[in-house]
C-alpha cells in the first residue's frame, strides 16, 4: 500500500552511518528490523536500494561510499531473511540531491539511502 510505501521512506529516513563509512550508528539497526519487517510483508515485491552522498570529498570517493553504504543495508536485509534476488542496491554519489549543497542541513539530507519498491 502507498501508506507502507511511505512508512519505508521515513525509516530509511533515518538511517545513520559512520561518518566516511559503510558501518551503522548503533540506533540504526532497530530501523534497519523494522524494514526488514515490512519487506517481509510484500514477499514477492522487489525493492531498490539507493544510496547518495552530499557534495563533500572526491567524486569517485562518494560514489564507493554510497554504493558501499546501499549494499551495507542490502547485506543486512539479507542477514535478516530478505531474499537477495529481491534486492538491489546501487550508488548514485552526488548525482541525485534531494536538497541543497549550501548549508549542513542540505547536506545532511543528501546523505541518505532510500529503499523503493521497484514497479
Amino acid at each position: 500500500s502507498e501508506d507502507t510505501m511511505k512508512e519505508l521512506g521515513s525509516y530509511a529516513k533515518t538511517i545513520l552511518f559512520n561518518s566516511g563509512k559503510s558501518s551503522f550508528q548503533k540506533q540504526t539497526v532497530p530501523v534497519l528490523k523494522s524494514i526488514a519487517a515490512i519487506l517481509k510483508e510484500y514477499p514477492t515485491a522487489k525493492f531498490s536500494i539507493e544510496g547518495h552522498t552530499d557534495v563533500t570529498g572526491a567524486d569517485t570517493l562518494n560514489k564507493n561510499l554510497s554504493e558501499e553504504r546501499a549494499n551495507a543495508v542490502k547485506n543486512f536485509l539479507v542477514e535478516n531473511g530478505i531474499a537477495a534476488d529481491r534486492l538491489t542496491a546501487t550508488g548514485y554519489g552526488k548525482d541525485k540531491p534531494i536538497d541543497s549543497n549550501d548549508n549542513e542541513s542540505g547536506r545532511s539530507n543528501n546523505r541518505r539511502v532510500e529503499v523503493k519498491l521497484v514497479k
